[in-house]
């Protein structure tokens, strides 16, 4: 964001100036015209040469980029609330939280599970002591010693004894993803900004029930958003991606003129007012330009 705040507006009546006499007008800048001196804003410029007209004096309002309202993703009972009205909250800040007390006791419940070794560390003993029961059988099976049945008998029990390890070691990835479903139930039940910016409104406070309304908003102020209302005539006359000069109408930004960029330009127009909409998008990296307040902004139309 750039302050300008050296910028006299001049006003061009262009009922009067025919096209071919405008690129004459306006080339040279820096030239004192009636009583105001004309000043390009750093970024106005023309890769064709071309001279530019003013666009002067459009009342705009200055408006958070993005308002989001917070609501819970499942029914429940507010436990806690942490932030109110005008506080400025980073993305991914939790905002509130809902009575969770059965959620926590089956997170934990799934975590100890998970985390159990026990079953696998039996059924790895006992598929060893089957293996080494194969293999002295299997000697005395070469000597006559013992039947073919029971020899069969020994094996079938030394698979089975490798198999509900496999068994265990299924079982302990099942009790991870109950760890996982239970965690993300429990997160449910908790209130999160996606966007960092100022806390508008609290709807809701602890103690109280919430169902599908919301519980905050939070605007975000950086970037602002410019919305300013333009006459039909100049419907493609503004680009997106080139810059004006916004003025806000408050103390404390007399004289100052901010540098904004075009972004969104309504293609279509409304026919009862002859007018369409242009968006601007106003850096304020500091948060020193409030939200909310009416301005004026100047175009430079090619």
């Amino acid at each position: 964001m750039m302050d300008v705040s050296s910028i006299s507006k001049v006003t061009l009546d262009s009922t009067v100036e025919q096209p071919q006499h405008r690129a004459g007008r306006l080339l040279i800048v820096g030239l004192v015209v009636s009583s105001g001196l004309a000043v390009l804003l750093p970024g106005l410029t023309w890769a064709n040469g071309a001279a530019a007209n003013l666009l002067s004096d459009m009342d705009c309002v200055i408006e958070p980029s993005r308002t989001v309202e917070l609501g819970s993703a499942v029914p429940g009972l507010l436990a806690e609330t942490f932030y109110d009205r005008s506080d400025f909250v980073p993305a991914g800040t939790l905002m509130a939280r809902l009575e969770s007390d059965v959620e926590r006791v089956t997170l934990a419940i799934a975590e100890e599970s998970a985390n159990s070794s026990t079953a696998i560390a039996l059924r790895k003993v006992t598929a060893s002591f089957g293996d080494r029961t194969q293999v002295r059988n299997a000697e005395l099976l070469k000597s006559s010693s013992i039947s073919r049945q029971v020899m069969d008998q020994v094996n079938t029990e030394a698979t089975i004894a490798q198999l509900q390890v496999k068994q265990e070691q299924e079982s302990n990835r099942l009790a991870s993803l109950e760890v996982d479903r239970a965690r993300a139930l429990l997160e449910r039940r908790e209130i999160k900004t996606p966007i960092s910016g100022s806390v508008t409104e609290r709807y809701k406070t602890s103690g109280e029930y919430v169902d599908s309304e919301p519980v905050y908003q939070v605007a975000q102020l950086d970037p602002l958003h410019v919305e300013v209302i333009v006459p039909v005539e100049y419907l493609g006359s503004l680009k997106a991606g080139s810059y004006a000069g916004v003025t806000l109408h408050m103390p404390g930004f007399e004289g100052r003129v901010l540098e904004a960029v075009v972004r969104r330009i309504d293609a279509v127009a409304d026919a009862a007012s002859a007018t369409y909409g242009v968006r601007l998008v106003l850096d304020n990296p500091d948060l020193s330009i409030p939200s909310g307040v009416r301005c004026s902004v100047d175009f430079f139309t090619s």
